[in-house]
């Protein structure tokens, strides 16, 4: 339990610059998926989840050594690609559980039809 919660404390705790970025590409995008939703405040719960799939990215690059943290445009190119593919992720997740809700919502059985009275 310590291992996961060491490694879930590395994704939560970038520093500040990474943040900003991840959190302003994560706000533009959340901006543009908005208008495709088909209950537009639900962007509310989109965007911590874009942003956390980010985070879990860039953790993932900055653990297997995918770049030089100490040269700036491959810092930056790799956070902004971690934004990227947690803006996707995230997408298809709450995509994933909007289908998923409408299927079970569509389980139910249509209510009775009502009788006419014959002549």
């Amino acid at each position: 339990m310590s291992k996961f919660i060491s490694q879930l404390e590395g994704i939560v705790s970038p520093d500040w610059a990474t943040l900003a970025v991840v959190a302003l590409l994560c706000a533009i995008a959340a901006y543009v998926v908005k208008e495709y939703l088909a209950h537009p405040p639900m962007i509310i719960f989109v965007y911590p989840i874009m942003i956390f799939f980010a985070l879990a990215g860039y953790y993932l690059f900055v653990s297997t050594e995918q770049f030089n943290p100490k040269k700036v445009d491959q810092r930056l190119m790799w956070t902004i690609l971690a934004a990227i593919g947690g803006t996707v992720i995230g997408s298809i997740i709450v995509t994933l559980l909007a289908t998923l809700r409408e299927r079970v919502a569509h389980r139910r059985p249509p209510p009775p039809k009502p009788t006419r009275a014959t002549r």
